[in-house]
C-alpha cells in the first residue's frame, strides 16, 4: 500500500541520513524499550532448550518471537510499554502462558518458564501483572503508569510535580535542575520519548525546555525515574524518562475539563483577601489504527495519536507583599526613629539633622521620582517598619497556553518498526496590570515557543541480533517586553553617568537596599529573544543475545546550540543605598547619595554551540538463574563549546593578559582602555586557538552490577557501583570584555561622594579608565566525575514489594572559582594591599578541586493494581550531603575553600511520603453490596479515594551579614571598604525551640564578623520550615460500555490547608525584615505542592 512504501521508503534513508550527518546535528537520547528474559525449565529442574517463546501487545496486536538457547535462556528486546501474552511452547510439554504481563519502559523483566509434562490439559496458565521489584538489574527505578498519573490528587497536572514522588529525588534550590541521589548540576537528565529535553547549559535557571515540554500530563503514558545504578548505557548518575501514549487498535478519546475559582482557594495567610483566578484546563485526545479509505486499513498495523490541552483563564488575583517606605520617611520625617537611629547630615560633617527631619530644600528631586513607584504602606504599624507592610491583591492578564502532542507507530514488517512524536508549546505570560509600579507587580510579556521531535526505527536482523536508532530535536525561544519607560524614562529622569549610545529597549534602572528590607526594583529589559536552545540528539545501538550474554553497545552523539541577547539589571543603571552617609539608608536616598554604582553597555548576542559523544558496551551476564551480573563500559566526549562570533575571552594568571580566539583579535572594542591590558591571540599563549579549552578525553566511566535471587524471583539482593561524568562542560567568559566594555561596580567615597543623583555612575571623559576583567579558566579544566554506589534488599510478599536500599553518591573534581587577585584578609584598606595584579580589580579564576558526599538510607512499601483494588507507595528516606561548592561557585575566602564545607542546603534528612488510589469495594461485582439493582448500583458503585501526603525536613539556610567590608578582601577605587555580604560571627544556636514568622531564628545568634577576619559562621545553620502537606481527590465513575466512562472528581491540594512557610530573610543586617517569613510555599518553589489549599473541581470523558 502507499503508505507501506512511504514508511519503508524513510525506514531505509532515515538511518542512512543520520549517520551521514551525525557529526553535524546531535544529541542525548537512550532506548525507552523493555526487555523479557528469563529460563525455561522441566520440572526436575533442568533447563530446556529449543522453547518456541512468543509474546504479543495486547493493544496492537504486534508480535515477537524468541527460542531458549542452549542455556534454557531466552530474550526478547525492543518491547515497547504496555500489557502482554507470553506464550512458550515444546512438544512434550505443556504450553505455557503468562497473562498481562506488564512492561514499562526500559524494564527488563524477568518471567521463567517452568514447563509441566504433557497431560490431558494441554495449557499451564499464570497471571504476570505489574513487576513490584526489581530482580534483573541492580538500578533503582520508580515508574508512575497513566492511570496512576491522572488519577493523584495533583491539582496543576504538571508533569513535573510527580518527580518527588520517587525517593531520592529533590529539586536544586530555586532552578529546574533535578538531584537525583545527591547528584549535582549537571549531573541529572530528563527525557522525552528517550530524547533529552534538558537545556544541557548547565546553569539551573534555563531549563524551561524541560518545563515547557514536560508541562501536560494527558499525552504522558508514563514516568519512569532511575536514581541509581544506571547502566553504561545511560551518561548521567540520575534520570527522569517520559513515555507519551500511542494508538491502538481501538479507537479511543477522551476530553477533560478541569474548573476552578477564588472561592475554591484557600485564603493566603498574608493576603487580606482571596487570590486565585477563575481558571479552565481544557483537553481531549484520540487514538486508533490509521484507517484511509482504499489507501491504507491500519490494523495490527498503523497507529496514531493526538491531543490538544491548553488553559482557559481569567484575570488572576495575585497577592504582592512588598516592604515600602514609611510615610514619614516619604517627606524626609524620621523622628520615629530616635533616639536609636540619628539621620546625620553628610554635607556638615554628620551633624544630626535637627528633630531628625530633613528639609524639603535638601530632598534629591529625582529620589522623588523613584519614591513614587512605591505604594504607601497599609499592613501594620504604620511608624514601624515591618516586613511586609504593603498587602495588594492585584490583577494579571489572561492567557491561553496550548500543547499539540501527536504521534505515529507503523509496522514496517514482522522484524521493523517506526514511530515519530511532535510536540507543540506556545505560551503567553503577560505580567501587566492596571498598577504599573514594578514594586508591586513585574511590569514585562513574556512569549515563549517550544517543540519537540522524536523519530525511532527499530530493526531485528535476527532473533538475537537487533538494532535501534532514535533520532530527536527541542527547540526553546523566549522574547521579553518590559513595560517600563528604558531610554525615555532615563530621560525623564534626568540620570547621567550612563553607558553612551543607550538602546531604545523598555527597562527600569535598578534600586537595591542594604541594611534594611525594603524591597527593590530589578526589571529585565527588552530581549529579542532573550534565549533560544536548540537540541539535536541522535542515539544508534546494537542489541546481541549469545548464550547467557545479552551484549548492548551503542553511539551518542549530541548537539546544543544556545543563544542569548540580555541586557542585565543595569544597561539604565544600578545603584545599592545603606547607611554610610547619613546612619540611615533611605535618608541616604532622600539625599540621592548612593553607597555603590554600575552601568552596563548595550549586550552583544552570545551565540554558541557544542556538541558531545558518547560510545558505551555492556554485557548482562546470566551466570544461573538465580544470578545476573552487568559489566559496562562508557566514554565520553563534551566538545568544549564554540562562539559563533569567536566572541570568548579568558584572563591568563600566569601572564597577566586577556586572551581569545585567534579570529577575534580585530573584534576588541574600541573603548578598551589603551595600556591598561594586554589582549593576545590564543595560540601565542598556548590555550586552543578557538575554544581557549583543551577537551577532557579521558573519560572512561566503567559500571558494574549484580542481581542474586537465593529464593527465587520473589527476593533478590542487589548492588552497583559506578562512575559517571558531568554530561554539561564549563566554557570561557563569552560576549563581554575585551569586545564589550564591563566596568567594576563603584564604591561612593565616604568622605566625599562623587555619585549624587541623578548621576548614576562617575563621570569619565574619554572612555573608561578602568574595566572589569574576563574571568581566568584553567585550560585544562578536567571534566567533573561522580562515583555512585548502591546496595539493595528487595522482597515481593502479600502483594506488595518491600525494599530497602543504601545509596552513596560523591563528586570528585568539581567545577569552582576564585578570585586570584584577592588580597589576604586583616584590618587594611584593600587599596593598601598587595596583590597579585595591583593595576586590576577582582579576577575570578575557574580550576577543579570542589566536591561533596552524599548518603541515604530508604525505607519502601510498594503494591500496584492488587486485587483489594488499592495501589499505594510508601517511603521513608534518611540522607545528609556534606559539600564545599556547587559548580561555579566561589569561597567567601580565596584562600580557605575548606571554610565553605558544609551541609547540604537543599537535601532534605528526613522525607517521607505516602501516595495511594483505593477504589472503594461497594457495588456491583465488588465485595460490598454486590447485589445491587441497577440504579443502586450506579450510584454506589464506581467511587475512588486518591490522597498523597508529604513531610520533608527544612533546608540549611545560611546567615548573611551586609555592611562595609571588615576583611579588606572585596574590590574598591577609594579608602572607603566596599559595600558585602558575608556570613557573620556564630555565637550560639540561632534554632529556636518555639519558632514563629516573625521570629524564625534568633538574630542575636549572630554578629558582625571582627575587624580583620571573616565571619566563624558555616553554611547551613539555620533550620528552615518544614514541609508538610496532604492532598486528596474522591472520584465517582459512571461505566459505559466494556471501557467507557465518565468521572466526576473533587481534587484538593493541601487540603488540610495547613501553612507551609517558604524561608525566612536571613540577612541579619535587613532592618524590620531579619528572621521574618513574609510568604508561604507554592507551587513553584517545592515540587510536592505545598502552597495554599485549591480545591479544582474534574469531568472527564473515555471511551
Amino acid at each position: 500500500m502507499f503508505l507501506d512504501a512511504v514508511c519503508r521508503i524513510i525506514a531505509a534513508v532515515v538511518p542512512l541520513f543520520s549517520f551521514t550527518l551525525c557529526s553535524a546535528f546531535s544529541l542525548w537520547a537512550q532506548s525507552t524499550f523493555a526487555t523479557i528474559t528469563g529460563v525455561a525449565t522441566d520440572p526436575n529442574g533442568a533447563l530446556v532448550p529449543g522453547v518456541e517463546v512468543e509474546v504479543v501487545h495486547l493493544a496492537t496486536s504486534y508480535r515477537y518471537t524468541a527460542v531458549t538457547n542452549e542455556a534454557g535462556q531466552y530474550s526478547l528486546p525492543n518491547l515497547r510499554e504496555g500489557l502482554y501474552r507470553l506464550r512458550a511452547k515444546r512438544k512434550g510439554f505443556k504450553e505455557f502462558v503468562a497473562d498481562r504481563v506488564e512492561l514499562s519502559a526500559r524494564d527488563l523483566r524477568r518471567v521463567d518458564i517452568p514447563l509441566q509434562l504433557a497431560t490431558v490439559e494441554t495449557q499451564v496458565e499464570v497471571v504476570a501483572s505489574a513487576a513490584l521489584i526489581e530482580t534483573e538489574t541492580a538500578r533503582i527505578s520508580d515508574v508512575k503508569g497513566r492511570d496512576l498519573l491522572r488519577a493523584l490528587p495533583n491539582t496543576y497536572r504538571r508533569s513535573w510535580d510527580f518527580f518527588q514522588l520517587a525517593p531520592n529525588v529533590t529539586r536544586a534550590g530555586g532552578s529546574w535542575d533535578l538531584r537525583f541521589a545527591g547528584s549535582r548540576r549537571n549531573q541529572g537528565e530528563q527525557t522525552l520519548d528517550g530524547v533529552s529535553v534538558g537545556s544541557g547549559l548547565g546553569t539551573g535557571t534555563s531549563n524551561q525546555q524541560m518545563v515547557w515540554l514536560l508541562e501536560r500530563t494527558e499525552s504522558i503514558e508514563e514516568l519512569r525515574i532511575d536514581t541509581a545504578g544506571n547502566s553504561a548505557e545511560y551518561p548521567a548518575i540520575g534520570q527522569a524518562a517520559f513515555i507519551t501514549r500511542s494508538g491502538s487498535n481501538s479507537l479511543h478519546g477522551s476530553a477533560l475539563w478541569y474548573y476552578t475559582t477564588p472561592g475554591l482557594q484557600a485564603r493566603d495567610p498574608f493576603a487580606a483577601a482571596r487570590t486565585g483566578r477563575v481558571s479552565h484546563a481544557l483537553g481531549f485526545s484520540i487514538s486508533g489504527p490509521v484507517w484511509i479509505p482504499k489507501v491504507h486499513r491500519g490494523k495490527d498495523k498503523t497507529f496514531f495519536y493526538f491531543s490538544r490541552e491548553w488553559d482557559q483563564n481569567g484575570p488572576a488575583r495575585i497577592l504582592m507583599t512588598p516592604t515600602v517606605p514609611l510615610e514619614p520617611w516619604r517627606n524626609g520625617d524620621f523622628s520615629g526613629l530616635l533616639p536609636g537611629t540619628v539621620v546625620g547630615d553628610p554635607a556638615a560633617g554628620g551633624t544630626p539633622f535637627a528633630g531628625n527631619l530633613i528639609p524639603a530644600s535638601r530632598l534629591n528631586p529625582v529620589a522623588l521620582k523613584i519614591q513614587n513607584l512605591y505604594p504607601l504602606p497599609n499592613y501594620g504599624d504604620p511608624t514601624r517598619l515591618i516586613s511586609p507592610n504593603h498587602r495588594a491583591v492585584v490583577l494579571s492578564p489572561s492567557f491561553v497556553s496550548p500543547t499539540y502532542v501527536g504521534r505515529l507507530d507503523h509496522r514496517l514488517s514482522e522484524r521493523s518498526f517506526l514511530f515519530g512524536r511532535i510536540t507543540l508549546v506556545d505560551n503567553l505570560n503577560s505580567y501587566a496590570n492596571r498598577v504599573p509600579l514594578p514594586t508591586l507587580f513585574p511590569q514585562r510579556k513574556e512569549a515563549r515557543e517550544v517543540n519537540g521531535l522524536t523519530a525511532t526505527h527499530t530493526h531485528s536482523f535476527r532473533p538475537t541480533l537487533l538494532n535501534e536508532f532514535r533520532w530527536g530535536y527541542a527547540k526553546n525561544v523566549l522574547n521579553i517586553k518590559c513595560f517600563g519607560g528604558g531610554k525615555q524614562l532615563v530621560k525623564d529622569w534626568g540620570l547621567v553617568g550612563l553607558a553612551p549610545d543607550l538602546p531604545d529597549l523598555g527597562g527600569y534602572p535598578s534600586i537595591g537596599w542594604s541594611g534594611i528590607s525594603l524591597t527593590g526594583i530589578n526589571e529585565l529589559a527588552d530581549a529579542f529573544p532573550y534565549e533560544r536552545n536548540l537540541t539535536f540528539n541522535f542515539h544508534d545501538h546494537v542489541s546481541w543475545f549469545r548464550g547467557r550474554h545479552s551484549l548492548r553497545a551503542g553511539v551518542q552523539f549530541t548537539q546544543r546550540n544556545w543563544t542569548q541577547n540580555s541586557p542585565g539589571f543595569s544597561l539604565f543603571g544600578n545603584i545599592t543605598f545603606s547607611n554610610r552617609f547619613t546612619g540611615h539608608p533611605y535618608s541616604d536616598f532622600l539625599l540621592g547619595l548612593p553607597t555603590t554604582g554600575s552601568r552596563s553597555f548595550p549586550p552583544l548576542t552570545d551565540d554558541t554551540h557544542r556538541w558531545s559523544q558518547g560510545y558505551f558496551f555492556q554485557d548482562e551476564f546470566r551466570k544461573s538463574p538465580k544470578i545476573t551480573l552487568t559489566f559496562g563500559l562508557r566514554y565520553d566526549y563534551h566538545a568544549p563549546w564554540v562562539q559563533e562570533g569567536d566572541l570568548l575571552a579568558a584572563f591568563d594568571i600566569e601572564a597577566g593578559r586577556i586572551v581569545v580566539p585567534d579570529a577575534a583579535l580585530g573584534k576588541v572594542s574600541s573603548l578598551l582602555p589603551r595600556g591598561y591590558v594586554d589582549v593576545v591571540k590564543a595560540s601565542t599563549a598556548e590555550y586552543d586557538s578557538r575554544t581557549l579549552l583543551r577537551g577532557d578525553k579521558n573519560n572512561f566511566a566503567p559500571r558494574i552490577g549484580a542481581a542474586w535471587r537465593p529464593l527465587g524471583n520473589n527476593a533478590v539482593f542487589r548492588g552497583s557501583y559506578g562512575i559517571y561524568y558531568d554530561i554539561v562542560p564549563t566554557r570561557a567568559a563569552a560576549a563581554g570584555v575585551p569586545f564589550q566594555i564591563a566596568q567594576p561596580g563603584f564604591t561612593n567615597p565616604a568622605d566625599k561622594p562623587t555619585v549624587v543623583l541623578p548621576r548614576v555612575f562617575p563621570a569619565i571623559s574619554g572612555g573608561p579608565a578602568t574595566v572589569s576583567l574576563p574571568s581566568g579558566i584553567n585550560p585544562n579544566l578536567r571534566i567533573p566525575y561522580s562515583m555512585q554506589y548502591s546496595a539493595t534488599v528487595e522482597h515481593q510478599r502479600w502483594s506488595t514489594g518491600f525494599r530497602i536500599s543504601y545509596i552513596g553518591t560523591n563528586t570528585r573534581q568539581g567545577v569552582w572559582s576564585y578570585d586570584v587577585n584577592q588580597p589576604i584578609p586583616d584590618t587594611r584598606p584593600y587599596v593598601d594591599k598587595p596583590r597579585r595584579f595591583p593595576s586590576y580589580p577582582g579576577i575570578s579564576y575557574l580550576t577543579n578541586g570542589a566536591g561533596h558526599q552524599y548518603h541515604a538510607l530508604t525505607l519502601q512499601a510498594l503494591s500496584r493494581r492488587s486485587a483489594h483494588g488499592l495501589d499505594f507507595q510508601v517511603y521513608y528516606t534518611l540522607a545528609r550531603d556534606i559539600g564545599d561548592l556547587e559548580t561555579g561557585e566561589a569561597p567567601e575566602n580565596a584562600y580557605d575553600r575548606r571554610r565553605e564545607k558544609a551541609v547540604w542546603s537543599d537535601i532534605p534528612t528526613h522525607r517521607f511520603n505516602v501516595n495511594a488510589l483505593y477504589a472503594l469495594p461497594v457495588g456491583p461485582g465488588k465485595a460490598a453490596l454486590g447485589d445491587l439493582g441497577k440504579i443502586a448500583g450506579v450510584a454506589l458503585g464506581g467511587w475512588q479515594i486518591s490522597a498523597q501526603y508529604a513531610y520533608e525536613g527544612g533546608q540549611f539556610l545560611t546567615p548573611v551579614w551586609q555592611g562595609s567590608d571588615p576583611t579588606g578582601t572585596r574590590y574598591t577605587t577609594s579608602r572607603t571598604p566596599a559595600l558585602v555580604s558575608l556570613r557573620p560571627d556564630h555565637l550560639r544556636n540561632a534554632n529556636l525551640h518555639h519558632r514563629t514568622v516573625q521570629r524564625w531564628f534568633d538574630v542575636a545568634a549572630f554578629a558582625a564578623p571582627q575587624p580583620g577576619h571573616f565571619g566563624t559562621s558555616a553554611k547551613g545553620v539555620i533550620i528552615g520550615p518544614p514541609v508538610n502537606v496532604f492532598h486528596a481527590a474522591l472520584m465517582k465513575n459512571f461505566r459505559f460500555r466494556e471501557r467507557g466512562f465518565v468521572r466526576l472528581a473533587i481534587q484538593s491540594s493541601n487540603v488540610l490547608n495547613h501553612p507551609n512557610w517558604a524561608n525566612p530573610n536571613t540577612t541579619i543586617t535587613a532592618a524590620g525584615g531579619a528572621a521574618v517569613i513574609t510568604a508561604t510555599q507554592n507551587v513553584n518553589t517545592r515540587l510536592d505542592n505545598p502552597g495554599n489549599r485549591l480545591v479544582r473541581l474534574h469531568l472527564r470523558v473515555e471511551f
